[in-house]
């Protein structure tokens, strides 16, 4: 990748230049900051983002999402100023590096810069639109499952084995739900495979929707889901569980004239002494599944 004019003249860019000759120089490079996650929560490395007129650096799931629990819920921004690019603390907690060096008021970004925020470090780059895109959708690839955009399955348990040690260690509660849709195998019949396809797209969005602020979730395998809450003992874990059982029995699915309405199965467990594993933990929803099967299924059950 060149590097181009715009990496030259950006250490000196900010108040040396008049806003016209900026504006030309913008134009003429057309290079576009670009984030990416390098270090950090095993759930996080590989995203990537395009650094538009900002991007907030933090907690904040609408935002670039960091999951390192030293970082604030808005930690830091990135955000352009005509031509060039500035990295910007806000007030975090931890602090921000940029190079290794704490930002107390803004500071110019140049290529190949690192922004350390608690254990977490972002690699700023300045690429042109074509490399954007392409950061994008290997970004996207890596990080979420194409059919439901739910987060992929090898993030999902990065992130769940991150999340029992600290449930461990902190002494907090932390909820696992095992996911399983009823009567897939009738509508792949019925209607066809891609109806189904598109059955287990739909719910895992809503499932999505659903967890939302409260955790995670992915699409385990097939027709099945998984979900984690940190922070959340049983009975909320049962709340969650229930409100997408709720919604998949009352939802429509369509595609084309067809629709169908398939329900759902859901078992959940919490960390506990005696399950001293993921697995163990994996296993206790698991088996909490196969209850709600055998209830009847469009069940929840512990």
């Amino acid at each position: 990748m060149s590097d181009g004019p715009h990496k030259d003249l950006a250490p000196t860019l900010e108040g040396a230049f008049p806003t016209g000759l900026i504006e030309a120089i913008q134009e003429s490079t057309g290079l576009r900051g670009s984030l990416l996650v390098i270090a950090g929560s095993a759930a996080d490395l590989g995203t990537h983002q395009v650094v538009g007129d900002e991007v907030v650096l933090g907690r904040d799931p609408n935002q670039l999402l960091l999951r390192d629990p030293q970082i604030s819920r808005r930690h830091a921004r990135v955000f352009a100023d005509t031509a060039v690019f500035f990295l910007e603390d806000l007030g975090s907690t931890n602090g921000t590096l940029l190079n290794g060096e704490p930002v107390v008021e803004r500071k110019l970004l140049r290529n190949g810069d690192t922004i350390q925020l608690g254990h977490t470090t972002i690699k700023f780059a300045l690429v042109d639109p074509a490399e954007a895109a392409v950061l994008e959708r290997m970004a996207a690839l890596a990080g979420t499952d194409p059919l439901t955009g739910l987060m992929a399955k090898h993030r999902f348990d990065a992130m769940l084995t991150q999340c029992f040690d600290d449930a461990q260690s902190k002494d907090t509660p932390l909820s696992v739900l095992m996911m399983d849709m009823d009567g897939l195998k009738a509508i792949n019949t019925e209607h066809g495979h891609p109806v189904g396809a598109h059955t287990i797209s739909e719910v895992g969005r809503l499932i999505g929707r659903i967890v939302g602020l409260h955790g995670e979730a992915c699409r385990f395998g097939g027709d099945e889901f998984s979900a984690l809450l940190p922070g959340s003992p049983i009975s909320g874990g049962l709340r969650i569980a229930e409100r997408i059982r709720q919604a998949v029995e009352e939802a429509t699915f369509s595609l084309g004239e067809v629709e169908v309405s398939p329900t759902i199965s859901i078992g959940v467990a919490e960390i506990s002494p005696d399950r001293s594993s993921v697995r163990a933990l994996v296993i206790a929803a698991d088996q909490a599944l196969y209850r709600a099967k055998d209830q009847g299924r469009n069940a929840v059950s512990d």
